[in-house]
């Protein structure tokens, strides 16, 4: 007699067919989402690996599994195929042999099924059942799926106006996550990211997924308007406050060109609150990052969080001030003069031996100079300008001054 198929049926919840595909295929199997959060899980023998343990215990993939699955092709090749897909035991990540098939809705993946094998392997017929058991959960990851999404477009009109002032008060604030029913968390900081292009729908979901395995931040919202990307995140518990944010913002530039070929994003970080009346604050501060690091790239390229910006903080503020009365540095105009006149580049050398902290050796590396070379310019500039360059107030002035030059495009 044939055997009717035990995926061929529709399931009340994503618990009732995990158990089904255990009973079915006598493996602890788990299903997740496309951020590898986990949703449902079997129960399974008390020798199951460290991966599997890891998951349910913080109900998601632990980031060193996802980075190895990554960087091994796993997940790629899970995106790829809607095929069942074997993957071999990882020893240092604690990770047994697995079978994996990604849960589709035509094109779009809605998430995955995970099967931990034992010494007997799945046959061709129990791969085919695992491929009809990701036709089953399909309908209910589509769910979950739609509601995230009506979730998410609820609150992004209501946060987009907390950036930009238009919610003025504490209590209006609090009004309006109640009526959205958001939590409101403890401390945050605005993060802020410009990409080159506007933000699809697909780059969309490619940065949620980002966000939601990398486990440095605690993401409480995300914002996007056209090519801008903003979230509201907190250090996550296991991270030091800004040191938090700088790993992010390098791990999340580096991962979309790596893994999805988008290239050239700039990432900032404002400084961080308690009171959500400070949003509009926050946004500015990394606004602010963004626009010194498109004027001075080179000196601010390492450069992510606001409070790290130093004097680069107040310079817009000195143009304006320099273009009422007329003044800057006196050195400036001498060294300019002399290297009109002799083709030499003694200012720029100035500002690079002030950029280098007054080191010799930096400095000659960044000119691409002989240490002698360079002390015999400093000698000259010294001399020309009339600079006392071991006064640290003379070589901060000149340098703001120099970078105020910048910003009023001269």
């Amino acid at each position: 007699m044939h055997q009717k198929n035990p995926f061929k049926k529709t399931f009340f919840d994503l618990k009732e067919l995990v158990d089904g595909i255990q009973e079915n295929l006598l493996c602890p199997a788990t299903i997740e989402d496309t951020n590898h959060r986990l949703h449902a899980y079997s129960s399974h023998e008390d020798d199951t690996d460290s991966a599997r343990i890891g998951t349910i215990i913080s109900q998601r993939v632990p980031e060193k599994v996802i980075n190895r699955l990554w960087k091994v092709g796993v997940i790629p090749k899970l995106m790829q195929s809607d095929s069942a897909l074997r993957i071999p035991h990882i020893e240092d990540i604690g990770l047994r042999d697995r079978v994996a098939i990604s849960i589709r809705k035509n094109n779009e993946i809605l998430g995955y099924i995970w099967v931990v094998e034992g010494h007997t392997k799945l046959n061709d017929t129990q791969l085919d059942l695992l491929k009809d058991a990701a036709v089953a959960a399909m309908p209910l990851m589509d769910k979950l799926h739609q509601n995230r999404k009506r979730k998410e477009e609820n609150y992004q009109d209501f946060l987009w106006q907390l950036l930009n002032g238009q919610h003025k008060t504490l209590q209006e604030i609090h009004d309006k996550f109640y009526d959205l029913n958001l939590k409101m968390p403890d401390s945050f900081s605005v993060l802020a990211f410009r990409f080159e292009q506007d933000i699809s729908r697909k780059i969309e979901e490619q940065i949620s997924y980002l966000i939601t395995t990398s486990q440095k931040i605690t993401n409480h919202f995300l914002v996007v308007m056209d090519e801008e990307l903003i979230l509201i995140a907190s250090p996550h518990s296991s991270q030091l406050d800004d040191k938090a944010f700088d790993d992010f913002i390098s791990f999340f530039i580096s991962e979309m060109a790596n893994r999805f070929s988008i290239h050239e994003i700039k990432g900032s970080a404002g400084a961080s609150y308690n009171n959500f009346d400070k949003a509009q604050s926050s946004y500015q501060e990394a606004i602010k990052v963004l626009e010194m690091k498109e004027r001075f790239p080179e000196e601010l390229k390492n450069i992510h969080h606001f409070r790290k910006l130093g004097a680069f903080r107040y310079l817009d503020l000195i143009p304006k001030e320099q273009r009422v009365k007329h003044y800057e540095h006196p050195a400036i105009a001498k060294l300019e003069e002399y290297d009109s006149l002799h083709k030499s580049n003694l200012l720029k050398t100035l500002e690079v031996f002030i950029q280098q902290d007054s080191n010799m050796n930096d400095a000659a590396k960044k000119l691409f100079v002989h240490t002698n070379t360079l002390h015999y310019r400093i000698k000259r500039i010294s001399e020309i300008g009339g600079i006392r360059l071991n006064n640290t107030h003379e070589k901060i002035g000149i340098y703001l001054d120099l970078k105020a030059r910048k910003i009023d495009g001269k």
